[in-house]
């Protein structure tokens, strides 16, 4: 009866469209509504409504001009009742929110904040709108190794002398920074005013980037497990040395008891050979398997390259000054395999971000109790 009722349909469409063609000036006042035939999806095609490849669609066409009658465009601003009894239901597409990844490290002088950087210039040069925040948590230095000195930081937001989007600085390679400062160490002594200020502003980030970096301190202090407990994405950032890697372990741990829902993933940093970086990930991913039933994807390594350290002592990333050095070329490979996949759960942004990391210090939510 469904493929008798659409050939009627059809029928009723061409007629419409014979009259159309034969009236020398057709006005829109002589037409109630216009059908059209239009190709679909084979996903629609399949629907027990409709014949394959053929939908029907029905427009008011009084406030179009003749020359679109019979060819007219369905608005999907409002659902449309179908000759059927079905309706249309206008697609609604959800706010964009930006990708949120934390990037640290068990121990300091591995890299992490020149890894940052680096990678942060990469999404940027790929198309991305890239934010990075130094959340090194009284010792912010992401600004010097991007080779500018910020009139403002975070203290000041804090202080309440500025808000959150006046000290976002244009770095170098189009990477937008919020330089950090030690006033974020008070982060959890702040008034409620302070707070609910500091959130809201950095709640803003969500409309201004597609990726957002947290270069957060070394180690487990409670200002780190803030940031490391907030996110859903976490790189660890690690070195061949033993240290390192006890270090790295216990960073992998922390996170799985306190936040097992976030996304993992590891980074072998000034390995010297690529067999050696392989190593260290297969003996690292081993053992959070057999103890912490949990394996941290492997992003990849960085060699160890005599330009890296030429580029901090230049201020001058290695991927703008040395781009085709062997390290930019690791990061190039970490980025696209950092890449975002069509099945990967949909990012909460920094929104989600922050809520998080206000039930650490046992604040409520905005708009909660």
């Amino acid at each position: 009866m469904m493929f008798d009722q659409a050939q009627g349909l059809r029928d009723l469409a061409q007629q419409s469209r014979q009259a159309t063609d034969d009236a020398p000036e057709a006005s829109p006042k002589n037409h109630e509504i216009t059908l059209r035939e239009e190709q679909v999806s084979p996903a629609a095609s399949k629907s027990r409504f409709f014949p394959p490849r053929v939908a029907h669609s029905i427009v008011d066409t009084r406030q179009l001009d003749a020359s679109q009658l019979g060819y007219a465009v369905v608005s999907t601003q409002s659902p449309v009742s179908t000759p059927t009894g079905l309706s249309e239901t206008p697609k609604i597409d959800r706010p964009k929110v930006a990708r949120v990844i934390a990037v640290t490290s068990g121990k300091g002088g591995v890299g992490k904040t020149n890894f940052s950087t680096n990678l942060s210039l990469v999404l940027a040069k790929q198309g991305k709108r890239v934010i990075v925040v130094d959340a090194d948590l009284g010792l912010a230095n992401l600004h010097v190794v991007f080779g500018f000195t910020p009139e403002r930081s975070l203290e000041h937001v804090l202080r309440g002398d500025c808000a959150l989007k006046d000290i976002l600085c244009m770095a170098p390679g189009g990477v937008q920074v919020i330089a950090g400062g030690s006033g974020i160490v008070d982060l959890a002594n702040l008034t409620e005013r302070q707070r609910d200020g500091f959130i809201a502003g950095l709640q803003e980030l969500d409309t201004l980037a597609d990726v957002i970096i947290i270069d957060t301190g070394a180690g487990l202090s409670r200002g780190v497990l803030a940031f490391l407990n907030a996110a859903e994405e976490i790189i660890v950032v690690t070195t061949p040395e033993p240290t390192s890697l006890t270090d790295a372990y216990a960073t992998i741990k922390v996170v799985a008891h306190e936040n097992p829902t976030a996304k993992q993933r590891l980074v072998v940093n000034m390995a010297q050979s690529e067999a050696e970086a392989d190593a260290v990930a297969h003996k690292l991913t081993l053992i959070a398997q057999r103890f912490l039933g949990i394996a941290p994807e492997y992003l990849g390594f960085v060699p160890l390259d005599a330009s890296v350290p030429r580029a901090v002592r230049a201020q001058q990333p290695f991927v703008i000054g040395q781009p085709h050095s062997e390290a930019a070329k690791a990061i190039e490979v970490i980025v696209e395999r950092l890449g975002y996949k069509e099945n990967e759960a949909r990012p909460t942004g920094f929104t989600g971000f922050m809520n998080r990391m206000q039930r650490f210090f046992g604040f409520a939510e905005p708009g909660t109790k």
